[in-house]
């Protein structure tokens, strides 16, 4: 008897599986089957079915749904292509994750850890990206995604980069806004539309590396002015703005690339005053803004919105995968950048641009950023902690570290000696925009390493390094 009864007990535990009392929204628009699996994805995805349940059989969906028992086949059939689906004999259909069997977009065995690239920690969770994804799959007009974008974005994206912007304290109109891929295409476009083969730019000494390449693409000379602990000494500006060297000038006024200074208001509006009198453009590049939570000066085209293009992303703030940036123009001044956006393939991938419009519009952005401004901030003490006693620039919110490098160290030496070592960082030089920057140093970031123990390991080996005086390490000078 007690056998039998525990058999019994085993079958009805097999058989009284939960059945998931599931009714989807249908989509009017597509065929029966595909709306039933493609109902079914979205709400895997959102939390309205979990991993684990069991679905009802094809002949109870079929009543509840008032379709065919063929259209529940081929609607199962489906999900099984979408790998939500795992069917066992004798016990049911069962979903599971979607990408439970998927194989990861990247593997690498490698051991390197890679601090040499400005880009964010990786802080996301699935939720950030699913939630997007069955937000854009609800939407009637997705197919529209995979046309063209305009030159200058679809409107509801350049209302998102309005909504961003106003973090920065830029308030503007949709029509002063082009959306990009990014803010180095930005760029690119802004430079080409403001300049001919054989104008000059001004520019900090130290510096975005790509903007040599740049301006080597558009025929641009460029003019480095000095610079100090406080960024752009604006007396260097107006002797080379009187001398007429240049009437363009591209300025990284907050959280500079690679010194992490902040141009003081007073700067700021020394440099608009000498840009109205001598006739100068500006153009502000904004990226790491926002990774500062403290109380910013006012941008550069907050002060001077009729001379100062715009220029920013969310590649640091947000994700670098999105490729998705703004460039603010000057009142009526879209037009000829739109074109040369165009010519640059610079625009934004509309795919792209929906998943950071529905991250901006709700609330997944505000968690991302504070979440890269916390781990950025915690990787920052690390830093500091383990650099305590070295000669380093590391302003609040930074994502990087400008680090000075002994006398017996080369800044290519001590790269390539930190290669070695399984740390990839910058040498000072590719910073310099000519042989007088002072570049004995190298850059290192805090997002390119998985978590914070191999952060302080990667740390820690550069700090042993850098009291390596071993001969076969540096070139003896005479």
């Amino acid at each position: 008897m007690f056998v039998l009864y525990t058999l019994v007990t085993i079958l009805l535990k097999e058989i009284i599986v939960t059945m998931t009392i599931w009714i989807p929204d249908l989509a009017p628009d597509r065929p029966r089957y595909l709306a039933i699996a493609e109902a079914m994805r979205a709400d895997l995805l959102r939390g309205v079915l979990k991993p684990g349940d069991r679905l009802p059989t094809h002949r109870e969906l079929a009543f509840r749904l008032g379709v065919t028992t063929g259209t529940v086949t081929r609607a199962y059939a489906e999900a099984e292509k979408f790998g939500i689906l795992v069917g066992e004999v004798g016990r049911g259909t069962f979903l599971k994750h979607p990408g439970a069997q998927a194989a990861p977009f990247v593997t690498s065995a490698s051991s390197l850890i890679d601090l040499s690239q400005a880009s964010p920690p990786y802080i996301h969770e699935y939720q950030d990206i699913d939630r997007a994804l069955v937000q854009l799959m609800a939407s009637p007009s997705r197919l529209d995604l995979l046309d063209y974008t305009p030159p200058e974005g679809h409107r509801l994206h350049r209302a998102m980069g309005a909504r961003w912007l106003a973090r920065s304290g830029i308030d503007v109109g949709e029509d002063q806004i082009i959306v990009t891929s990014g803010a180095h295409p930005g760029l690119i476009a802004t430079l080409a539309s403001l300049s001919q083969p054989g104008d000059s730019l001004f520019v900090e000494g130290l510096n975005y590396p790509a903007i040599k390449p740049i301006a080597r693409l558009l025929g641009v000379s460029l003019v480095p002015l000095e610079a100090d602990d406080n960024g752009l000494v604006p007396e260097s500006l107006e002797r080379a703005a009187r001398a007429g060297e240049a009437r363009l000038l591209y300025i990284v006024p907050t959280l500079q690339n690679p010194t992490t200074a902040t141009l003081p208001l007073q700067r700021r509006q020394a440099i608009v005053e000498i840009a109205r009198r001598f006739g100068l453009t500006l153009i502000e590049d904004d990226l790491f803004r926002l990774l500062d939570p403290r109380v910013q000066p006012p941008t550069l085209f907050t002060l001077a919105p009729e001379r100062t293009y715009h220029v920013t992303s969310i590649s640091k703030t947000l994700s670098p995968g999105l490729r998705v940036g703004f460039v603010t123009t000057p009142p009526g001044k879209g037009e000829l950048l739109m074109r040369h956006q165009t010519v640059a393939s610079g625009r934004a991938v509309g795919l792209a641009a929906e998943v950071a419009r529905h991250w901006i519009e709700g609330d997944t952005a505000d968690r991302i950023l504070s979440a890269i401004i916390a781990e950025n901030a915690a990787r920052r003490d690390i830093a500091c902690d383990i650099f305590r006693g070295r000669i380093f620039r590391c302003s609040a919110g930074a994502p990087f570290l400008w680090l000075r490098l002994p006398d017996h160290w080369q800044p290519g030496d001590f790269a390539r000696a930190a290669l070695d070592l399984g740390v990839k960082i910058s040498s000072g030089p590719v910073f310099a925009m000519d042989r007088r920057a002072d570049d004995r140093a190298v850059r290192i970031c805090f997002g390119g390493s998985a978590d914070r123990a191999s952060f302080r390991s990667a740390l820690g080996k550069l700090n042993s390094l850098l009291d390596d005086v071993h001969e076969e390490r540096f070139t003896h000078v005479a």
